[in-house]
């Protein structure tokens, strides 16, 4: 694993455990870090959540008497066990950009997100964050999608992220997120090009003739795709999707940063819109939620993006959640519900970009 952007303080000299290693001297310690001074006196764990990067369980603690007052249940995330799915988390700093995020990012991105009790890697490639438990907060379906009601509230969440980082990312404080100049972060045409064929045949039974054509056409004209955009850049999620939120009556809470880069606004709200709902549905929605993001984006205090840049960047980014699909289908771990996942995504994505003729930016 790469840690050339990793914290040396964070760089553990000795193995970091996997979930059933975990045990009450780790535990404690980790806490320490973040203030509290407990003695474990028993812990139990379980295993939670389908996450394709990494693993999830649930810590739950009793403390010895005299100890501070400290929850009585955590979440562990970490590494993940399968070989190419930590291949590509080193390859793109995914690990390291999570750990950064908490660290450096959180505090100041104006929306709710797990508060962090500690992280932790080493050199191995292992890695580990112990945040706040949320429970009962559901974590929304990729499959059933959004209500109106959780869209609306995640579009302004996204235009609050944007906007407490708008224009601030060519700063030597956020160079570790990465400058390239291409549109969509993480994926170039040699990823993309590469992935498809692989995809295709994979699950060629299971594709529709527009699904091809769409993406062979985009495979084709990827270098147009690929170009800069000429705006503002910020800070985006890009997987900002029902997977990765929780939500309750109160709140919606965004977790898995990962991904966490410099990028255009829209790609997060494209993302999210066109993934998030059957078309049918969305067809109905888009108006509505575009002009969330924006109303809320303006009371950020963003100026000087216009309806119709925002729309012509949207347009654009009807394509995101199609690299997506596609490229992590191929380049992660492969499961049952994971391939369910990436073909509805993709069909979702597919009819985004026809709804909004985007193919024709490809011939521009």
């Amino acid at each position: 694993m790469s840690l050339a952007n990793a914290p040396a303080d964070l760089v553990a000299d000795r193995p970091v455990p996997r979930p059933e290693n975990v045990d009450a001297a780790w535990i404690e310690t980790m806490l320490a870090g973040a203030g509290y001074s407990v003695a474990v006196a028993a812990l139990s764990v379980e295993r939670i959540g389908t996450g394709q990067l990494g693993d999830t369980a649930r810590f739950r603690l009793t403390y010895a008497p005299g100890s501070d007052a400290a929850p009585a249940t955590l979440i562990g995330k970490f590494s993940s066990t399968d070989p190419t799915s930590r291949d590509v988390a080193a390859a793109w700093s995914l690990y390291t950009r999570e750990v950064r995020f908490y660290r450096e990012l959180a505090a100041k991105a104006r929306i709710a997100v797990p508060l962090c009790y500690g992280a932790q890697m080493d050199a191995a490639g292992g890695f580990a964050l112990l945040l706040e438990d949320l429970a009962p907060a559901a974590p929304g379906d990729q499959f059933k999608g959004l209500s109106n009601h959780h869209a609306g509230r995640a579009v302004r969440e996204a235009a609050r992220l944007h906007a407490a980082f708008w224009e601030q990312g060519e700063g030597a404080e956020y160079r570790w997120l990465g400058t390239e100049a291409g549109a969509q972060p993480f994926y170039t045409p040699g990823i993309f090009r590469s992935t498809w064929p692989g995809f295709r045949d994979r699950y060629d039974a299971l594709l529709s003739d527009r699904q091809r054509e769409v993406c062979d056409a985009l495979a084709e004209g990827y270098d147009v795709y690929d170009r800069s955009r000429p705006r503002p850049r910020c800070i985006t999620h890009n997987d900002f999707r029902p997977d990765n939120m929780l939500f309750d009556d109160d709140r919606l809470v965004v977790v898995d940063w990962q991904s966490v880069a410099l990028g255009t606004g829209a790609v997060d709200v494209a993302y999210l819109i066109g993934g998030g709902y059957a078309p049918e549905a969305r067809r109905a929605a888009e108006p509505a939620l575009i002009d969330a993001y924006l109303d809320e984006l303006g009371g950020q205090g963003v100026t000087g993006y216009s309806r119709a840049e925002f729309e012509a960047d949207y347009r654009h980014f009807t394509f995101a959640g199609i690299n997506v699909a596609v490229g992590a289908a191929m380049l992660v771990q492969r499961t049952e519900r994971g391939d369910q996942m990436f073909l509805t995504m993709l069909d979702r994505h597919v009819s985004h970009v026809l709804d909004h003729d985007a193919l024709s930016l490809l011939r521009e």
